[in-house]
């Protein structure tokens, strides 16, 4: 089985922001930056955005869990993840 490291899982995600963003993209990401802010997308945009890396990554996204959005400390409280808390999401599904 091939496992997915995060490198491949960056690569992933950069390539499925790149298509659902388009000419919003940034050239280059930093960890800290704000997914939706950078892209101009809104958490509906999680629902594409976990069908795709589902796909390329063949892992399994909660239905309940947006990879855009982060749920702060159970409060109903919800941020956008950096594209850094991204990865780490999608790095502790694959894992």
């Amino acid at each position: 089985m091939n496992r997915l490291n995060r490198t491949k899982i960056e690569e992933a995600l950069q390539d499925c922001l790149n298509h659902i963003a388009r000419d919003t993209y940034p050239t280059e990401w930093k960890p800290t930056d704000n997914v939706i802010r950078c892209c101009g997308l809104d958490s509906q945009h999680g629902i594409e955005l976990a069908c795709d890396l589902e796909s390329r990554l063949g892992i399994e996204i909660p239905l309940k869990e947006n990879p855009l959005v982060l749920d702060d400390d159970g409060e109903d409280k919800k941020r956008a993840r950096t594209f850094g808390e991204v990865v780490d999401y999608l790095t502790a599904l694959a894992s």
